[in-house]
Protein backbone atom coordinates (compact mmCIF):
# COMPACT_ATOMS: atom_id res chain seq x y z
CA UNK A 1 0.00 0.00 0.00
CA UNK A 2 1.44 3.43 -0.93
CA UNK A 3 2.46 5.50 2.10
CA UNK A 4 -0.12 8.21 1.31
CA UNK A 5 -2.95 5.61 1.35
CA UNK A 6 -2.16 4.13 4.74
CA UNK A 7 -5.13 4.80 7.09
CA UNK A 8 -3.12 6.67 9.73
CA UNK A 9 -1.34 8.82 7.11
CA UNK A 10 -4.59 9.59 5.29
CA UNK A 11 -6.37 10.48 8.54
CA UNK A 12 -3.52 12.79 9.57
CA UNK A 13 -3.57 14.49 6.17
CA UNK A 14 -7.35 14.93 6.35
CA UNK A 15 -7.08 16.35 9.87
CA UNK A 16 -4.68 19.03 8.66
CA UNK A 17 -6.52 19.71 5.42
CA UNK A 18 -10.21 19.37 6.36
CA UNK A 19 -10.48 20.16 10.08
CA UNK A 20 -11.57 23.78 9.59
CA UNK A 21 -13.95 22.89 6.74
CA UNK A 22 -15.78 20.24 8.76
CA UNK A 23 -15.95 22.48 11.86
CA UNK A 24 -17.26 25.41 9.79
CA UNK A 25 -19.84 23.29 7.91
CA UNK A 26 -21.18 21.73 11.12
CA UNK A 27 -21.29 25.11 12.88
CA UNK A 28 -23.49 26.42 10.07
CA UNK A 29 -25.86 23.47 10.48
CA UNK A 30 -25.91 23.08 14.26
CA UNK A 31 -25.12 26.61 15.40
CA UNK A 32 -21.95 28.14 16.89
CA UNK A 33 -23.27 27.71 20.44
CA UNK A 34 -22.46 23.99 20.05
CA UNK A 35 -18.79 24.45 19.18
CA UNK A 36 -17.62 22.26 22.05
CA UNK A 37 -19.88 19.43 20.90
CA UNK A 38 -18.85 19.97 17.28
CA UNK A 39 -15.17 19.77 18.16
CA UNK A 40 -15.75 16.57 20.17
CA UNK A 41 -17.72 15.02 17.31
CA UNK A 42 -15.05 15.82 14.71
CA UNK A 43 -12.27 14.49 16.95
CA UNK A 44 -14.34 11.34 17.51
CA UNK A 45 -14.83 10.90 13.77
CA UNK A 46 -11.08 11.00 13.16
CA UNK A 47 -10.50 8.45 15.94
CA UNK A 48 -13.14 6.16 14.40
CA UNK A 49 -11.46 6.58 11.04
CA UNK A 50 -8.20 5.20 12.41
CA UNK A 51 -9.93 2.08 13.73
CA UNK A 52 -12.40 1.50 10.89
CA UNK A 53 -10.06 2.23 7.99
CA UNK A 54 -7.37 -0.03 9.45
CA UNK A 55 -9.84 -2.94 9.17
CA UNK A 56 -11.85 -2.03 6.08
CA UNK A 57 -9.57 0.31 4.20
CA UNK A 58 -10.31 4.00 3.57
CA UNK A 59 -13.60 4.87 1.80
CA UNK A 60 -13.74 6.38 -1.65
CA UNK A 61 -14.57 9.78 -0.21
CA UNK A 62 -12.71 10.00 3.13
CA UNK A 63 -13.54 13.68 3.68
CA UNK A 64 -17.24 12.98 3.28
CA UNK A 65 -16.94 10.00 5.63
CA UNK A 66 -15.45 12.22 8.37
CA UNK A 67 -18.19 14.80 7.90
CA UNK A 68 -20.97 12.22 7.93
CA UNK A 69 -19.77 10.42 11.06
CA UNK A 70 -19.39 13.72 12.95
CA UNK A 71 -22.79 14.99 11.75
CA UNK A 72 -24.51 11.75 12.76
CA UNK A 73 -22.97 11.88 16.22
CA UNK A 74 -24.16 15.47 16.64
CA UNK A 75 -27.63 14.66 15.35
CA UNK A 76 -27.95 11.85 17.90
CA UNK A 77 -26.79 14.18 20.63
CA UNK A 78 -29.22 17.01 19.87
CA UNK A 79 -32.06 14.51 19.82
CA UNK A 80 -31.04 13.23 23.25
CA UNK A 81 -30.74 16.63 24.87
CA UNK A 82 -33.81 18.08 23.12
CA UNK A 83 -32.06 21.28 21.99
CA UNK A 84 -32.74 21.13 18.28
CA UNK A 85 -31.48 23.41 15.53
CA UNK A 86 -34.11 24.98 13.31
CA UNK A 87 -36.67 22.65 11.70
CA UNK A 88 -35.24 23.27 8.23
CA UNK A 89 -31.75 22.39 9.38
CA UNK A 90 -33.02 19.21 11.07
CA UNK A 91 -34.74 18.16 7.85
CA UNK A 92 -31.53 18.73 5.88
CA UNK A 93 -29.56 16.68 8.39
CA UNK A 94 -32.02 13.80 8.33
CA UNK A 95 -32.06 13.85 4.51
CA UNK A 96 -28.24 13.82 4.44
CA UNK A 97 -28.20 10.85 6.78
CA UNK A 98 -30.15 8.75 4.29
CA UNK A 99 -27.73 9.47 1.45
CA UNK A 100 -24.41 7.95 0.52
CA UNK A 101 -21.56 9.78 2.30
CA UNK A 102 -20.66 12.76 0.16
CA UNK A 103 -18.21 15.52 0.90
CA UNK A 104 -20.27 18.49 2.07
CA UNK A 105 -17.17 20.71 2.05
CA UNK A 106 -17.73 24.10 3.60
CA UNK A 107 -17.77 26.96 1.16
CA UNK A 108 -15.30 29.77 1.64
CA UNK A 109 -18.12 31.79 3.21
CA UNK A 110 -18.54 29.14 5.92
CA UNK A 111 -14.90 29.39 6.94
CA UNK A 112 -14.97 33.19 6.87
CA UNK A 113 -18.05 33.17 9.11
CA UNK A 114 -16.33 30.77 11.48
CA UNK A 115 -13.26 33.00 11.67
CA UNK A 116 -15.41 36.04 12.42
CA UNK A 117 -17.33 34.12 15.10
CA UNK A 118 -14.04 33.33 16.82
CA UNK A 119 -13.25 37.06 16.71
CA UNK A 120 -16.45 37.84 18.66
CA UNK A 121 -16.24 41.00 20.82
CA UNK A 122 -17.12 39.04 23.97
CA UNK A 123 -13.63 37.54 23.77
CA UNK A 124 -10.43 39.32 24.66
CA UNK A 125 -7.86 39.40 21.82
CA UNK A 126 -5.76 36.56 23.22
CA UNK A 127 -8.88 34.46 23.87
CA UNK A 128 -9.97 35.05 20.30
CA UNK A 129 -6.58 34.01 18.97
CA UNK A 130 -6.48 30.86 21.09
CA UNK A 131 -9.91 29.60 20.07
CA UNK A 132 -9.29 30.36 16.41
CA UNK A 133 -5.99 28.50 16.46
CA UNK A 134 -7.86 25.51 17.89
CA UNK A 135 -11.18 25.49 16.03
CA UNK A 136 -10.19 26.95 12.67
CA UNK A 137 -6.60 25.76 12.36
CA UNK A 138 -6.66 22.57 14.41
CA UNK A 139 -3.51 23.33 16.42
CA UNK A 140 -2.86 21.17 19.46
CA UNK A 141 -2.56 22.47 23.00
CA UNK A 142 1.24 22.61 23.07
CA UNK A 143 1.36 24.35 19.68
CA UNK A 144 -1.08 26.99 20.90
CA UNK A 145 0.90 27.41 24.12
CA UNK A 146 4.11 27.92 22.15
CA UNK A 147 2.51 30.34 19.70
CA UNK A 148 1.14 32.45 22.57
CA UNK A 149 4.27 32.06 24.74
CA UNK A 150 2.29 30.33 27.50
CA UNK A 151 2.69 27.16 29.53
CA UNK A 152 0.51 24.22 28.48
CA UNK A 153 -1.56 24.62 31.66
CA UNK A 154 -2.14 28.32 31.04
CA UNK A 155 -3.10 27.63 27.42
CA UNK A 156 -5.60 24.97 28.54
CA UNK A 157 -7.25 27.42 30.95
CA UNK A 158 -7.32 30.08 28.26
CA UNK A 159 -9.04 27.74 25.78
CA UNK A 160 -11.58 26.55 28.37
CA UNK A 161 -12.44 30.11 29.33
CA UNK A 162 -12.65 31.22 25.69
CA UNK A 163 -15.05 28.45 24.72
CA UNK A 164 -17.26 29.12 27.73
CA UNK A 165 -17.48 32.83 26.92
CA UNK A 166 -18.23 32.17 23.28
CA UNK A 167 -20.92 29.64 24.20
CA UNK A 168 -22.54 32.13 26.57
CA UNK A 169 -22.49 34.85 23.91
CA UNK A 170 -24.40 32.59 21.48
CA UNK A 171 -22.93 34.42 18.48
CA UNK A 172 -24.68 34.71 15.15
CA UNK A 173 -23.11 33.36 11.98
CA UNK A 174 -24.29 36.47 10.12
CA UNK A 175 -21.27 38.55 9.06
CA UNK A 176 -20.81 41.74 11.13
CA UNK A 177 -21.14 45.10 9.41
CA UNK A 178 -19.73 48.59 9.87
CA UNK A 179 -17.26 49.33 12.68
CA UNK A 180 -17.76 45.87 14.18
CA UNK A 181 -16.51 44.28 10.96
CA UNK A 182 -13.29 46.35 11.15
CA UNK A 183 -12.75 45.39 14.81
CA UNK A 184 -13.14 41.71 14.06
CA UNK A 185 -10.89 41.98 11.02
CA UNK A 186 -8.17 43.34 13.32
CA UNK A 187 -8.24 40.11 15.31
CA UNK A 188 -8.36 37.95 12.20
CA UNK A 189 -5.24 39.68 10.87
CA UNK A 190 -3.53 39.02 14.21
CA UNK A 191 -4.41 35.36 13.87
CA UNK A 192 -3.00 35.02 10.36
CA UNK A 193 0.15 36.89 11.40
CA UNK A 194 0.65 34.62 14.41
CA UNK A 195 -0.14 31.47 12.45
CA UNK A 196 2.39 32.25 9.73
CA UNK A 197 5.06 33.13 12.28
CA UNK A 198 4.54 29.80 14.08
CA UNK A 199 5.00 28.00 10.76
CA UNK A 200 7.97 30.15 9.70
CA UNK A 201 9.85 29.39 12.93
CA UNK A 202 8.15 26.36 14.42
CA UNK A 203 8.27 26.39 18.21
CA UNK A 204 7.93 22.61 18.48
CA UNK A 205 8.96 19.46 16.63
CA UNK A 206 11.97 18.40 14.61
CA UNK A 207 11.55 20.72 11.62
CA UNK A 208 12.55 24.36 11.50
CA UNK A 209 9.60 25.25 9.26
CA UNK A 210 6.02 23.98 9.41
CA UNK A 211 4.93 24.46 5.84
CA UNK A 212 1.38 23.33 6.69
CA UNK A 213 0.89 26.30 9.04
CA UNK A 214 2.44 28.76 6.58
CA UNK A 215 0.16 27.43 3.84
CA UNK A 216 -2.87 27.63 6.15
CA UNK A 217 -2.09 31.29 6.89
CA UNK A 218 -1.75 32.01 3.18
CA UNK A 219 -5.07 30.24 2.47
CA UNK A 220 -6.90 32.29 5.10
CA UNK A 221 -5.31 35.42 3.69
CA UNK A 222 -6.46 34.53 0.19
CA UNK A 223 -10.02 34.04 1.45
CA UNK A 224 -9.97 37.56 2.88
CA UNK A 225 -8.39 39.07 -0.24
CA UNK A 226 -11.32 37.66 -2.25
CA UNK A 227 -13.89 39.15 0.13
CA UNK A 228 -15.09 42.66 0.96
CA UNK A 229 -12.29 42.86 3.54
CA UNK A 230 -9.88 43.52 0.66
CA UNK A 231 -10.81 47.20 0.92
CA UNK A 232 -8.76 47.40 4.12
CA UNK A 233 -5.14 48.38 3.38
CA UNK A 234 -3.90 46.42 6.41
CA UNK A 235 -4.85 43.23 4.62
CA UNK A 236 -2.65 44.10 1.65
CA UNK A 237 0.18 45.09 3.97
CA UNK A 238 -0.03 41.73 5.74
CA UNK A 239 -0.16 39.98 2.35
CA UNK A 240 3.03 41.82 1.38
CA UNK A 241 4.75 40.88 4.64
CA UNK A 242 3.83 37.20 4.34
CA UNK A 243 4.85 37.11 0.67
CA UNK A 244 8.30 38.50 1.50
CA UNK A 245 8.74 36.11 4.42
CA UNK A 246 7.48 33.11 2.45
CA UNK A 247 9.97 33.91 -0.32
CA UNK A 248 12.81 33.04 2.09
CA UNK A 249 11.43 29.67 3.23
CA UNK A 250 13.44 27.59 0.70
CA UNK A 251 16.69 29.10 2.00
CA UNK A 252 16.09 29.00 5.75
CA UNK A 253 17.71 25.60 6.20
CA UNK A 254 20.59 23.72 4.61
CA UNK A 255 20.08 20.36 2.82
CA UNK A 256 20.29 18.58 6.19
CA UNK A 257 17.51 20.77 7.61
CA UNK A 258 19.82 22.85 9.82
CA UNK A 259 18.95 26.49 10.50
CA UNK A 260 20.73 29.13 8.43
CA UNK A 261 20.91 32.71 9.64
CA UNK A 262 19.82 35.47 7.28
CA UNK A 263 23.47 36.38 6.63
CA UNK A 264 24.26 32.78 5.63
CA UNK A 265 21.32 32.14 3.30
CA UNK A 266 21.80 31.64 -0.44
CA UNK A 267 19.63 34.43 -1.80
CA UNK A 268 19.49 32.74 -5.17
CA UNK A 269 17.08 30.30 -3.50
CA UNK A 270 14.68 33.06 -2.51
CA UNK A 271 11.41 32.81 -4.44
CA UNK A 272 11.48 35.68 -6.95
CA UNK A 273 7.78 35.27 -7.74
CA UNK A 274 6.77 35.75 -4.10
CA UNK A 275 9.11 38.74 -3.79
CA UNK A 276 7.46 40.38 -6.79
CA UNK A 277 4.08 39.51 -5.29
CA UNK A 278 5.17 41.16 -2.06
CA UNK A 279 6.12 44.40 -3.76
CA UNK A 280 2.82 44.40 -5.66
CA UNK A 281 0.82 43.95 -2.44
CA UNK A 282 2.89 46.63 -0.73
CA UNK A 283 2.07 49.06 -3.53
CA UNK A 284 -1.65 48.36 -2.94
CA UNK A 285 -1.20 48.79 0.82
CA UNK A 286 0.45 52.21 0.69
CA UNK A 287 -2.13 53.67 -1.66
CA UNK A 288 -4.08 55.21 1.24
CA UNK A 289 -3.28 57.22 4.33
CA UNK A 290 -3.39 54.31 6.82
CA UNK A 291 -0.20 53.03 8.40
CA UNK A 292 -0.36 49.91 10.55
CA UNK A 293 2.24 47.64 12.10
CA UNK A 294 1.82 45.42 9.03
CA UNK A 295 2.76 48.32 6.73
CA UNK A 296 5.96 48.93 8.69
CA UNK A 297 6.90 45.26 9.05
CA UNK A 298 6.28 44.74 5.34
CA UNK A 299 8.55 47.72 4.59
CA UNK A 300 11.27 46.15 6.77
CA UNK A 301 10.89 42.83 4.94
CA UNK A 302 11.05 44.71 1.63
CA UNK A 303 14.45 46.11 2.63
CA UNK A 304 15.78 42.60 3.06
CA UNK A 305 14.18 41.45 -0.20
CA UNK A 306 15.69 44.37 -2.13
CA UNK A 307 19.26 43.64 -1.00
CA UNK A 308 21.07 41.32 -3.40
CA UNK A 309 23.67 40.54 -0.72
CA UNK A 310 23.48 40.64 3.08
CA UNK A 311 26.19 43.30 3.14
CA UNK A 312 24.02 45.59 1.00
CA UNK A 313 21.12 45.61 3.49
CA UNK A 314 20.01 49.15 4.37
CA UNK A 315 20.18 48.69 8.15
CA UNK A 316 19.91 52.43 8.79
CA UNK A 317 16.51 52.51 7.07
CA UNK A 318 15.46 49.32 8.84
CA UNK A 319 16.37 50.88 12.19
CA UNK A 320 14.31 53.95 11.27
CA UNK A 321 11.34 51.73 10.45
CA UNK A 322 11.70 49.91 13.79
CA UNK A 323 11.71 53.30 15.53
CA UNK A 324 8.37 54.07 13.86
CA UNK A 325 7.04 50.60 14.72
CA UNK A 326 8.00 51.07 18.36
CA UNK A 327 6.05 54.33 18.39
CA UNK A 328 3.01 52.82 16.69
CA UNK A 329 2.86 49.35 18.28
CA UNK A 330 5.34 49.08 21.16
CA UNK A 331 6.14 45.60 22.43
CA UNK A 332 9.09 43.66 23.87
CA UNK A 333 9.41 41.70 20.60
CA UNK A 334 9.66 44.93 18.59
CA UNK A 335 12.34 46.19 20.99
CA UNK A 336 14.23 42.92 20.59
CA UNK A 337 14.16 43.11 16.79
CA UNK A 338 15.09 46.78 16.87
CA UNK A 339 18.14 45.91 18.97
CA UNK A 340 19.34 43.56 16.23
CA UNK A 341 19.14 46.41 13.71
CA UNK A 342 20.80 48.75 16.21
CA UNK A 343 23.73 46.34 16.51
CA UNK A 344 24.21 46.49 12.74
CA UNK A 345 24.23 50.29 12.79
CA UNK A 346 25.93 51.21 16.08
CA UNK A 347 27.61 47.98 17.12
CA UNK A 348 26.88 45.09 19.52
CA UNK A 349 27.68 47.02 22.71
CA UNK A 350 24.91 49.54 22.03
CA UNK A 351 22.45 46.71 21.40
CA UNK A 352 23.41 44.86 24.61
CA UNK A 353 22.61 47.95 26.67
CA UNK A 354 19.14 48.10 25.09
CA UNK A 355 18.49 44.39 25.61
CA UNK A 356 19.31 44.19 29.31
CA UNK A 357 15.96 45.61 30.56
CA UNK A 358 14.06 43.13 28.34
CA UNK A 359 15.06 40.28 30.64
CA UNK A 360 12.32 41.47 33.02
CA UNK A 361 9.57 41.32 30.38
CA UNK A 362 7.08 38.51 31.01
CA UNK A 363 6.22 38.33 27.31
CA UNK A 364 9.73 37.01 26.59
CA UNK A 365 10.09 34.78 29.66
CA UNK A 366 9.29 31.59 27.73
CA UNK A 367 11.07 32.54 24.50
CA UNK A 368 14.58 31.48 23.53
CA UNK A 369 15.01 34.51 21.26
CA UNK A 370 16.23 37.04 23.85
CA UNK A 371 19.03 34.89 25.36
CA UNK A 372 20.01 33.71 21.87
CA UNK A 373 20.41 37.28 20.61
CA UNK A 374 22.25 38.28 23.78
CA UNK A 375 24.61 35.32 23.38
CA UNK A 376 25.39 36.26 19.79
CA UNK A 377 26.15 39.86 20.72
CA UNK A 378 28.26 38.84 23.73
CA UNK A 379 30.34 36.57 21.49
CA UNK A 380 30.97 39.55 19.21
CA UNK A 381 32.44 41.60 22.09
CA UNK A 382 34.67 38.74 23.27
CA UNK A 383 32.71 37.70 26.36
CA UNK A 384 32.50 33.95 25.66
CA UNK A 385 31.63 32.74 29.17
CA UNK A 386 28.61 35.02 29.39
CA UNK A 387 27.64 34.10 25.84
CA UNK A 388 27.80 30.40 26.75
CA UNK A 389 25.45 30.93 29.72
CA UNK A 390 22.92 32.67 27.49
CA UNK A 391 23.14 29.97 24.81
CA UNK A 392 22.57 27.35 27.52
CA UNK A 393 19.47 29.20 28.73
CA UNK A 394 18.16 29.58 25.17
CA UNK A 395 18.49 25.82 24.68
CA UNK A 396 16.29 25.16 27.71
CA UNK A 397 13.56 27.41 26.28
CA UNK A 398 13.23 26.03 22.75
CA UNK A 399 11.14 22.96 21.94
CA UNK A 400 12.37 22.82 18.34
CA UNK A 401 15.09 20.27 17.64
CA UNK A 402 16.54 22.19 14.68
CA UNK A 403 16.85 25.41 16.69
CA UNK A 404 18.44 23.52 19.58
CA UNK A 405 21.05 22.01 17.28
CA UNK A 406 21.80 25.46 15.87
CA UNK A 407 22.28 26.88 19.36
CA UNK A 408 24.50 23.95 20.31
CA UNK A 409 26.60 24.62 17.24
CA UNK A 410 26.97 28.30 18.08
CA UNK A 411 27.94 27.40 21.64
CA UNK A 412 30.55 24.94 20.37
CA UNK A 413 32.07 27.70 18.23
CA UNK A 414 32.75 29.71 21.41
CA UNK A 415 35.12 26.99 22.64
CA UNK A 416 37.02 27.08 19.34
CA UNK A 417 37.40 30.85 19.26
Amino acid sequence: MPEAHRPEVLAEHLFRDRWRDVIAALARRFGPDRLDQIEDAVQGAFLKALDRWALEGPPGNPGGWIYRVAANALLDRVRRDGRFPSEAVMEDLVDERQQEPLWFGALADDVLRMILVCAHPSLRPRESLAITLRLVCGLGLHEIASALLLSDQAAHKLLTRSKAKLRAAAPSLDPPVGPEQARRLTRVLQLIYLLFNEGYSANTGDDLVRQDLCSEAERLLLLLLQSEAAQDSRLWALAALISFQASRLPARADPEGELLRLRDQDRRQWDARKIAQGFGCLDRAIGGEDCSRYHLEAAIAACHAAAERYEETDWQHILSLYDQLQELAPSPVVRLNRAVALAMVQGPQAALAVLEPLAQEKALANSYLLPAVQADLLSQVARPQEAARHYARAMTLTHNASVRRFLEGRMACLALA
